[in-house]
Order: structure tokens, then C-alpha cells, then sequence
């Protein structure tokens, strides 16, 4: 009778281990599942937002620029331009270009923070390389728009200065224009960074 006890004591032991081995094991799965999901709706926004950042900062240096984009009091007539209103009406150009980089900046930097919750230093050295191309351009608007205001004379004074400020606010030839290749370097580094966690989905 002991012995049967014992049997079925031992019996009940084995079976409830079992069902708490089981019942760990599909934690775990369940868990890596949350962490791979997780892992790429994260790398998918944050993509999707380097993409977006990518594209406005292309559409705010595109060389041509059209009558409609200056204010209506600038002058059709160049003589009638002063560097002050020449100035006025480069800041107001590139003050609307400007508008849809700052929200793109903004999204893109949202979805750079939970990248680097996710998965540290790593992402983070990468976003800030993306984030480090819009401010270059940035500076280089301001410098662009200041040389109006004197005139010509800051590039004039330092012609290779005047260049590379052209080259930033003007996107040339991708295969020769530095911020062009630096935010296409900057992209590809994300890419490579994210692509995996896409395809554990």
C-alpha cells in the first residue's frame, strides 16, 4: 500500500515538473516572439523615418529654385535686389524648405531613441551620423544666407569656403557632392544596422 503511494506520489512529482518545464519553455518562446516583434516594428519605423529624413533633405537642396518660392514683395528685377532683400528672400526660400526637414528630423529622432533602447551604442553612433548630415546643412544654409546679406563678400574672401557651402545647399553630381555621398553613407550604415531585425519577423 506504501509502496503504491509512493508510486503514485512520484507519479504526480514527474507530472507536475514536466508541466512546469513545458510551461517554461513557452515562456521563453513567447518572450523571444514578443522580442522579435518588438525588434522589427522598431527597425521598420526607424527606416522608414531614415528614408523620409533622406528624401526632405534631398528636396531642400535641389538647385532649381522657382519664382514662387520667394516672398511676394522680392524684386523680379535684379537690380532692384539689395543683398538685404536678397538675404530676406533666400531665408524665406529655405525657411519653407526647411519646415517638412524639421518634422522629418523630429520623427527620425523618436524612432532613433527606441533603436538605441533596443539595441544601444551601435544604433545610436548610426542615427547620429544621419542627424549630424541635416545639422551640416543646416550650418550651411545659415553661411549661404549670410553671404547674401554681405554682398558676396564671405565667399569671396575664402573661395573654397563658398564651395563647399554651395555644394551643401546645392546637391550636384551624387558621385562627387561630399553631404551627398555622407547622407547616402549614413543611410546605407542604417540599412545594414536594421536589415536584420527585418527579417526575423
Amino acid at each position: 500500500m506504501e509502496v503504491t503511494s509512493v508510486i503514485k506520489d512520484i507519479a504526480l512529482s514527474g507530472a507536475a515538473i514536466t508541466t512546469a518545464t513545458v510551461a517554461i519553455l513557452g515562456l521563453k518562446s513567447w518572450s523571444r516572439e514578443l522580442k522579435g516583434k518588438a525588434e522589427f516594428e522598431v527597425g521598420r519605423a526607424l527606416i522608414l523615418a531614415t528614408y523620409k529624413l533622406r528624401d526632405e533633405l534631398k528636396y531642400a537642396r535641389s538647385p532649381w529654385i522657382s519664382g514662387h518660392e520667394f516672398p511676394e514683395d522680392y524684386p523680379v528685377n535684379s537690380k532692384d535686389r539689395t543683398p538685404e532683400k536678397e538675404a530676406n528672400g533666400y531665408a524665406y526660400v529655405y525657411s519653407n524648405r526647411w519646415k517638412p526637414v524639421a518634422e522629418a528630423i523630429q520623427g527620425f529622432e523618436t524612432q532613433a531613441l527606441e533603436g538605441e533602447a533596443l539595441w544601444g551604442k551601435p544604433m545610436r553612433d548610426k542615427t547620429n551620423e544621419m542627424k549630424q548630415c541635416a545639422r551640416n546643412l543646416q550650418v550651411s544654409i545659415d553661411a549661404f544666407i549670410h553671404n547674401k546679406a554681405e554682398d558676396g563678400e564671405s565667399f569671396r574672401s575664402d573661395r573654397e569656403f563658398g564651395k563647399s557651402v554651395q555644394s551643401d545647399v546645392w546637391a550636384g553630381n551624387d558621385k562627387e557632392n561630399k553631404l551627398t555621398i555622407q547622407i547616402s553613407n549614413a543611410v546605407a550604415a542604417l540599412e545594414e544596422e536594421i536589415r536584420p531585425h527585418l527579417k526575423r519577423s
